[in-house]
This record gives structure tokens, sequence and C-alpha cells, in this order.
């Protein structure tokens, strides 16, 4: 297409020169926007406004790509990364470490070519340390190495450079010395042996030679410090990785050994269960059946004149209700211990539980004519399972009648005891116990269960009264001496419990 200029056609091209001048000057001034945009991130970053910060690196790069800024980029990821890396010091280590070794890596890639030693050991040292963060020593120790061999470099630079002036200064000395004829000899003192003075700029030059190459080797010493431990780090870290994995064997082992032991004992549990189960229940009804036929059987012997055979039926039914008895609380207990027994609690006027257990067993009291006395106020209430201090109290009254002798006595008080409890005390002035037999009283004797003596027991029914008295928030206590009587305390609280809905 052309164009007409005073009546002429021109097909005039622009000046690309011109135009290259004048994109170059929009460039750099795109440039030096971006460098104004990573100032103020410097600042806010340096005033811990992290994330203002992050908003101006993020509208300075785009700005600033291009070879004249590859260095001012670089500056910029490892800013962002020393953002991140302070963010995964304080929360979310696993995510902002991460997002810091991208960062790092980035201006690591854009000067991997660079001659400038002093950026790479910054940017190498924050990969090392965010490498040990992460727990990646042998990674840590790879970019330690590189970090030393950049110092050996600038080192290596910086004397040179050192040498280099020094050796320009040696000759302007020397060119501005040509000039000079005659040279001015010192005077020789007495004691020099002839030497002439060293000349200054050769002290200097030893001097400065010598304190660059202290600090070069005191930066490569700490260097190498800093290596060797991250290198104990590794071996450490390695002891310790197979110490877990040894204990993690031995845990798996052991989880399984407890796994196998676990069955084995929900299959003992099994069998226990059902032997209860045939014990309390399927055990009952014949003995059930036995005792009827000894009632019927002591009726019809009463009008015999055989005083043995009665003696006799009176033995076995005797026996026959200890043996039922005796499966009553195995059945209770058995339940008790497989949690199937959950109190119930409630309020009990003792007065009304007292009278309603001598009724009971008043005919047994008159057998062996012991006198009862109870002393029980009106309206005193403990809170309780009813049906569980019913066995309490009835297994204390008879173990009572049981080692009282004739003509002796049984006494039941109540009395206000500490912490919002109260007692109610069951004595006897019978045959006792020694101290040896009270130690073991609440424990299951299963060898005496067949003992034909009224006197002597499994023990069962009193550790059942333990247990019913301690699911109810109480305890039983007992005192005796051998020869004078034996006092059971059964201790029950006198108010509601705080969870329980008192019916």
């Amino acid at each position: 297409m052309s164009f007409s200029v005073n009546g002429q056609n021109s097909t005039e091209l622009p000046n690309q020169d011109s135009i290259n001048y004048y994109l170059q000057i929009i460039d750099e001034g795109e440039r030096q926007v971006g460098t104004a945009l990573a100032s103020i991130g410097y600042l806010y970053k340096k005033a811990g406004r992290y994330n203002t910060a992050l908003e101006y690196f993020d509208r300075a790069l785009p700005l600033m790509q291009g070879k004249s800024s590859s260095m001012a980029v670089a500056k910029i990821h490892q800013s962002k990364g020393k953002i991140f890396e302070t963010f995964g010091d304080n929360a979310d280590p696993s995510r902002y470490y991460r997002l810091a070794r991208v960062f790092y890596l980035n201006a690591a890639k854009i000067i991997e070519n660079s001659e400038i030693q002093s950026m790479k050991m910054s940017v190498n040292q924050s990969l090392a340390d965010i490498a040990t963060k992460r727990r990646n020593f042998n990674r840590a120790v790879i970019y330690q190495n590189k970090v030393i061999k950049s110092l050996i470099r600038l080192y290596q630079d910086s004397i040179q450079s050192q040498a280099e002036s020094f050796n320009d200064l040696l000759n302007k000395e020397i060119e501005s010395s040509k000039d000079t004829i005659y040279l001015e000899i010192p005077a020789v003192s007495e004691n020099s042996n002839g030497a002439l003075p060293i000349l200054n700029w050769r002290h200097l030059l030893i001097l400065l030679l010598t304190i660059g190459l202290f600090i070069a080797l005191f930066g490569l010493i700490a260097q190498y410090r800093k290596t060797s431990d991250l290198r104990q780090d590794i071996a450490s870290n390695k002891t310790i990785q197979k110490q877990l994995t040894k204990q993690k064997e031995e845990l798996q082992s052991l989880n399984l050994t407890l796994i196998k032991t676990e069955k084995e004992q929900r299959r003992s549990n099994m069998n226990k269960d059902k032997l209860f189960s045939i014990i309390s229940h399927d055990l009952r009804s014949p003995i059930n059946t036995i005792s009827g036929f000894l009632n019927i059987l002591g009726s019809k012997l009463s009008s015999i004149g055989d005083i043995e055979l009665r003696s006799l039926a009176k033995e076995m039914t005797e026996s026959t209700n200890r043996l039922s008895h005796f499966l009553d609380d195995l059945l209770r207990w058995s339940m008790s211990q497989l949690g199937q027994v959950k109190p119930k609690v409630e309020k009990i006027e003792l007065k009304k539980l007292v009278e309603e257990n001598y009724m009971l067993v008043k005919s047994r009291l008159k057998a062996k004519n012991i006198h009862f006395k109870a002393s029980v106020p009106e309206h005193v209430n403990v809170y309780a399972d009813a049906n569980m201090l019913r066995l309490i109290v009835r297994n204390l009254i008879s173990n009572a009648i049981k080692f009282s002798r004739k003509d002796g006595y049984i006494a039941i008080s109540i009395k206000p005891g500490d912490k919002g409890t109260t007692l109610i005390e069951i004595s006897d002035d019978g045959i006792g116990m020694s101290e040896e037999k009270l130690q073991s009283l609440f424990e299951f004797k299963g060898s005496e269960i067949n003992s034909g003596s009224d006197n002597e027991g499994a023990g069962l029914g009193l550790m059942l009264c333990k247990e019913f008295a301690e699911l109810n928030g109480g305890n039983i206590e007992v005192s005796s001496k051998l020869g004078e009587g034996t006092c059971f305390t059964i201790l029950l609280p006198d108010h509601p419990p705080m969870e329980d809905t008192i019916a």
C-alpha cells in the first residue's frame, strides 16, 4: 500500500535503528519499573509483611525478564524462597519447605553459568539449609560442597585480584623510578651486618597476601566443619532409622503375639461362659427336684419312729440347700464378671430392708435360739441397687447365724459414716476368725465346696457381697477375734450419684 505526499507516492519505510532504539528505551523503562517494584517488595519483606512482599515480587518478575536482569531475577526468586521457608518454620513445613526449594532452584538455574560466586554461595547455602530442614542430609551435603567450591573460587579470585593490584602498583613504582639515576643508600649501622632495609611496599604486599590466605583458610575450615557435622547427622540418622526399623519389627511381632493371645483369651472366656451356664442353669433343675423329693421324704418320715433315718434325711436336705445356694451365688457372680449385672440405683429405706431379711431367717434364728436385735431408726436411707443390697444383708445375716453358738446373739445397727456414707453393722458373738483367715476372707476357696460341716463354705457368697458393694459405690469391712465374734460393716452412699437417675 502506498501513500501520496504532495501529490507523489511514497514507499519509504521507517528507520529500523530508530525503532529499535525506542523499543530499547521502553524495555529499559519496564526493567526500571520492575526494579522499583522489587525494591518495594524487599522493604515489605524486611518489615515482616511477607504476603505484601510476595505481591510486589510477582508484579516485578514479568517486567525484569532478560539477560541484563538475570541476577536481579535470581535475587527475587531467592527472596520468595526465604519467605516460604519462614512460613514453613511456623506452620505446615511439608508444604512451604517444598515451595521454598522450588524458588531456590529457580534462582540456582538462573545463575548456573554466572561467575558471581557470592550469589552462588548464597543460593546453594539456602538449598543446603532447606534440605537439612527437610531431613534430606545427602542432598544438603551436595549443596554444601557447592558452597565450599564457590568459597574457594571466591578467595582465589580475591587473592588473584589483590596480586594483580599489587603487581600494577609495583609496575607503577618501577616506572616512576626509571628517571632516577642514583639511589641514595641508607647509612648502615654497626649492628646491621651490612644488610639493606626491605622496601615498605614489599612488607605491605606480603602482609596483605598473608591476611588473605588466613581468611581463606579460616573460611575453608568453617565450611569443612559444617560439612562434617552434616555427614555426622547423616550417619546418626541412618543409625536411628535402623533402630526404628528394628523396633518396628519387634512391635509387629509383639502385635501378632497379642492378637493370638487375644483370640485364645476370647476362646477361653467363651468356654468359661458355657461352663457357668451349665453349672448355674442346667444343674439347678435336678438339684431343685432332689430338694423337693427330700422335703417330701422328710414329711413322710416324721410319722415313722426311725430317728436315724429322719436325721439322715435332714442332713441330705441341708446339704442340698447349701448346694442350691452356692449355685445361686455362682450364677450371680458369673454374671457380674461378664459385665451383665448393672446396678439400678434407687433410694432404699434401711428399716424396711432389715425387717424383710429378718422374716426370711426367723426360723433359723429360732432353731439355734439366737437373740436378734436391730437398732435401725426410721427414715434412714441409702442409695443402691435394692436386689444387690438384699443379697448382701441376707448373706451376712446367714453367715452370722451359721457361725454363732446356740443361745448367742446377732445385732444390726446403723451409723453415719464419713464423706456422705452410711454404715450398716452386722455383728455376732460367734466363734470369730483368726488373723490368717481374715486375710483371705474374700477369696474363693473352691476346695471347701463339698465340706459337710455347717461352719465351712467356699467363700463365694462373701466375695459376691464385696463386689456388689463396690458396684454400688461402697465397700465392706470386717473385724473379728477368734472366740469372741465378728462384725461386718457395709459402707454405702447416702446421696444419689450425679450420673444416675434415681428411680
